[in-house]
C-alpha cells in the first residue's frame, strides 16, 4: 500500500492544532482540504485515526499509534531539506515560536523582523504561550518559557534574568510615593486574574503582601502596564518594559523581583537548520543586550 506524505502532514497538523479550522489556517488551506485528506488516510489504512469530541479533535489509539511514525517521517524529510540546504540553498520553512506577551510584543516583535529580512526563505509565526504549550505536541517549535522544566525531552537554554520592580503613575504619586510596606494597604494594584495564571512566578502581588487590594486584573502584562500608566493602581512590572514610559518605580529596596527566561526545542528538531537559525538569533540577540533586562535607578 502507497501512502502519500501529505495524508501524513496533514495528520501530524491536526493532532497539533485539535481542530479542522486551526490546521487548516496553520496549512493555509480550507477545514474541508484537511478533513479530505484524513479521510483518505483512514481510508487506506482502514483505521479510525481522530474523532471529534467537544473541543476538537482527539486522536484515537489507532491515532496514537501512527504518531510516532508519522514525527519520524516528518524529521526525515526535514533532514533531507537540511543536507540539501548544506550544499548551498538557503534555508526555507515556517518556524512557530511561543513566548509570554510581554517578552513577545516588547523583544521578539521587533528582534524576529530583521531574521527574516536576512533569510527572505523563512516564515516566522509568532504567537502567545497558551496556558500550556504543548511543545511535545509542536505547537510551536521554539518557546520561551518562564519556568526551566524538570521533565520532557527538551533542549533549553537560559537567556537572561530580568528584574520587575513596583511602579506607580506620578499622578498617583502626586501626594507622596509610599514609604514602606504598610503604607501599600492605602493603595489599589493592577495584577494578573488568578485563574488564568500560567505559572505562579508571576503571582507577585501575593508574595508582596497579604490582603492587597486588587480591583483592576488583566490576563497580560502589556494590558496591566497601560492600566498602571492610567493611575488604576501600582503594579509589579518588569523594567524593561517600564522604562520610558514615565512610570514611577516604587519602593525598589523592599519590592524586587527577579526572574528567568528559558529558551526551549523539541529534543527531536534541535537538529533542524530552520529551528536551530532562529533560536541561535535569539539567543544571541538577547544575550548581546542583556543589560536592558536589569533594573536600573
Amino acid at each position: 500500500m502507497l501512502y502519500h506524505w501529505d495524508d501524513i502532514r496533514f495528520f501530524l497538523e491536526l493532532h497539533r492544532a485539535g481542530s479542522l479550522s486551526a490546521a487548516a489556517r496553520r496549512l493555509k488551506v480550507s477545514h474541508t482540504t484537511v478533513a479530505r485528506h484524513l479521510a483518505r488516510l483512514e481510508r487506506d489504512l482502514d483505521v479510525e485515526l481522530a474523532e471529534k469530541g467537544e473541543d476538537g479533535f482527539r486522536l484515537t489509539q489507532a491515532g496514537f499509534d501512527l504518531l510516532g511514525l508519522a514525527r519520524e517521517m516528518e524529521d526525515a524529510g526535514t533532514s533531507i531539506g537540511d543536507r540539501m540546504a548544506a550544499k548551498g540553498t538557503a534555508v526555507t520553512g515556517t518556524v512557530r515560536v511561543g513566548a509570554p506577551d510581554g517578552f513577545g510584543n516588547a523583544v521578539l516583535s521587533s528582534l524576529l523582523p530583521g531574521l527574516r529580512r536576512a533569510h527572505p526563505g523563512i516564515e516566522l509565526e509568532l504567537v502567545p504561550v497558551p496556558v500550556t504549550h504543548k511543545l511535545w505536541r509542536r505547537d510551536v517549535d521554539i518557546a520561551v518559557s518562564l519556568e526551566r522544566p524538570e521533565t520532557g525531552r527538551l533542549v533549553m537554554r537560559k537567556l537572561a534574568d530580568y528584574d520587575l520592580r513596583l511602579y506607580g503613575a506620578p499622578e498617583l504619586l502626586a501626594e507622596g510615593a509610599p514609604q514602606d510596606i504598610a503604607d501599600l494597604a492605602a493603595y489599589d494594584f493592577v495584577g494578573y486574574i488568578p485563574d488564568l495564571l500560567y505559572t505562579g512566578e508571576l503571582n507577585f502581588n501575593a508574595q508582596i503582601a497579604p490582603g492587597l487590594r486588587v480591583p483592576y486584573r488583566a490576563a497580560t502584562v502589556q494590558a496591566q502596564l497601560d492600566a498602571v500608566r492610567a493611575g488604576a493602581g501600582l503594579g509589579v512590572l518588569p523594567c524593561y518594559m517600564a522604562a520610558g514610559s514615565g512610570l514611577m518605580p516604587v519602593l525598589t529596596d523592599r519590592v524586587a523581583f527577579t526572574r528567568s527566561y528559558w529558551l526551549l526545542i523539541p529534543e527531536e528538531i534541535r537538529d533542524w537548520q530552520k529551528v536551530r537559525l532562529v533560536a541561535d538569533h535569539i539567543a544571541g540577540a538577547v544575550r548581546q543586550d542583556a543589560g536592558r533586562f536589569r533594573f536600573r535607578a
